[in-house]
């Protein structure tokens, strides 16, 4: 997977799809990429706000054991800016997404903070012109780059489900390969990504470097967290400026 592997899904889904991508889309792929990666990482507490009430279980985000090391993109910046000024404070999880949005501010905002990747940026050429209104010319690189993607993921939707269910060693590799991307395969499920769970797990118990993982964590977590996405922001609208109404203010943010 030569291209899939050195991007991430945001920007393969600018390449595939550019303006048609919606703003919700490539925020919650950044996110569930940072996580996966473990840039950060979720904190799941129960609380009990009173006496007599039942507890109930709040998710926080932190910094992952991979936050210090890694080389952040500016689209992935949305959502590290506010870990960058204090490491060891926590958010909860629908305070984080909110910030994302509020730090992506809009669609074509957000999407020319894509474009700029190194990885991408030689695949567009603005025009002075239309810079105001996002518009962007294609280069002959994008082409090509959008045509391999395409190929790569066309393969991986047709042989991926086979290789989880019969070689798990080996979907185990061509995850840490893709690494989010994987949340873009239309013919993968969490359902059918929770059989290599327990090869993830034996995979961490024995690793010693920071190059991938998610200690402690299984499809059925990253499925919840979709989840907590979507219900945390439900305003994107998929036109230009999807908003964030999940939650205002910090509400128990940071420290316990």
């Amino acid at each position: 997977m030569k291209y899939l592997s050195q991007l991430t899904p945001a920007e393969t889904l600018i390449i595939l799809k550019d303006k048609d991508t919606r703003l919700k889309e490539v925020l919650k792929v950044t996110l569930m990429d940072l996580l996966l990666k473990q840039v950060l990482k979720i904190e799941e507490v129960y609380k009990q706000t009173g006496r007599t009430d039942e507890q109930r279980l709040y998710e926080y985000i932190e910094t992952g054991k991979n936050f210090r090391f890694y080389n952040s993109l500016p689209h992935e910046n949305v959502f590290l800016n506010i870990f960058q000024k204090n490491e060891d404070y926590r958010y909860l999880f629908r305070h984080v997404v909110k910030v994302g949005y509020e730090n992506a501010k809009s669609h074509n905002y957000f999407h020319k903070l894509i474009r700029k990747s190194p990885n991408i940026s030689e695949c567009f050429k603005e025009n002075f012109i239309f810079y105001f209104i996002g518009y962007n010319f294609k280069t002959s690189k994008h082409e090509q780059l959008r045509r391999e993607l395409q190929k790569e993921i066309n393969h991986l939707e047709v042989q991926l489900p086979s290789i989880i269910q019969n070689d798990k060693e080996k979907a185990l590799e061509i995850l840490k390969e893709i690494k989010g991307n994987i949340f873009l395969l239309s013919t993968i499920e969490f359902d059918l990504l929770k059989q290599i769970d327990q090869t993830i797990s034996t995979e961490m118990n024995r690793q010693t470097d920071n190059s991938f993982g998610c200690s402690g964590c299984s499809w059925s977590h990253f499925e919840s967290y979709s989840e907590s996405f979507d219900s945390s922001c439900s305003g994107d609208t998929g036109s230009s400026d999807g908003g964030c109404s999940g939650c205002s203010g910090c509400g128990g943010c940071g420290g316990d």
